[in-house]
């Protein structure tokens, strides 16, 4: 029944109750709820890559990209995979290369993009001004930093190695930074900043190959602790110029030593395989005790 006191308001249909306040802030949108409601973007993760001396930085990157955009791995490591991914390259001729192999695997068809320097020479990521340069992709994305080589005098501190990452990875990005010629001192501050970090030597390749690399977690870091097991990435090109490449498990940068343990994971005996590598069992005894234990353990 209406309290109204006014005869005329009786005659019309009766006026929708007020909302309490309580009601009314509920019903309306807020800036916190709409933030609460909207897809928060996942946590940044960053990894790093440390080169040995010789090996190719741009064959290295173009791998990691490949890797990461079809298998989402990152030396055998799961990750996810990556539709967006932004290659920065070190320098101008590199950036060169590295655009036609990306043309080459996919014909333009990929979402990889190779982004040269915007400055004429390489620019030094340990100051604020390099850092600058780094525009990251708009999330989510992935960012692979091929970081230039610093002269021998020059080192990484943690906190320009700090600075780098921050840079690099803002919320919602995956980045790879891809350092050369780094000390082991440099290679285990990595570590402390670095959700994984990755040394790539070269070492002898396979049969029909022109090229390998063997790619390992640091030593000493919770990957290395856990098992994860080192990669050789044989590479070679076609008649085209295109690209191959052959992942696989990787026991030690030595082809014999490969051969090794690969014919004793068969079941062969020490004689067999000295006399199939045409080296006597000693030979073949002293390759397999110098893998590391959970290597060696199942064919000692």
């Amino acid at each position: 029944m209406s309290t109204s006191n006014h005869p005329e308001n009786s005659t019309h249909k009766p006026a929708t109750p007020p909302q309490k306040k309580e009601e009314l802030a509920a019903s309306t949108p807020t800036a916190s709820t709409e933030a609460a409601s909207a897809p928060s973007m996942p946590e940044p993760r960053s990894y790093a890559v440390s080169l040995g001396a010789n090996a190719s930085a741009v064959l290295v990157a173009y791998g990691i990209a490949i890797d990461l955009h079809t298998k989402g791995v990152l030396y055998g490591l799961a990750v996810g995979k990556q539709k967006v991914i932004q290659l920065r390259a070190a320098d101008h001729p590199s950036s060169s290369e590295l655009k036609h192999h990306v043309l080459q695997f996919a014909k333009g068809e990929i979402g990889v993009s190779v982004l040269s320097p915007s400055t004429r020479t390489p620019p030094d990521y340990r100051s604020p001004e390099g850092r600058a340069l780094l525009v990251p992709p708009k999330a989510p994305a992935c960012q692979i930093v091929v970081v230039p080589a610093i002269g021998k005098k020059d080192r990484w501190s943690d906190t320009d190695l700090y600075a780098l990452k921050r840079a690099a990875t803002p919320k919602g990005v995956l980045s790879i930074s891809v350092f050369q010629g780094l000390s082991k001192d440099e290679e285990f501050l990595l570590t402390a900043c670095h959700n994984g970090v990755f040394t790539v030597e070269l070492c002898e390749p396979d049969e029909s190959f022109a090229s390998a690399y063997m790619a390992a977690p640091v030593a000493g870091s919770l990957l290395a602790a856990t098992g994860h097991k080192p990669l050789i990435e044989n590479v070679r090109l076609d008649a085209e110029g295109r690209i191959q490449r052959q992942c696989q498990s990787c026991v030690s940068p030595d082809k014999l030593t490969r051969e090794i343990h690969h014919l004793r994971e068969e079941g062969h005996s020490l004689e067999e395989i000295g006399k199939a590598l045409g080296f006597d069992k000693s030979t073949i005894s002293r390759r397999l005790s110098a893998l590391p234990y959970h290597l060696r353990r199942h064919c000692m």
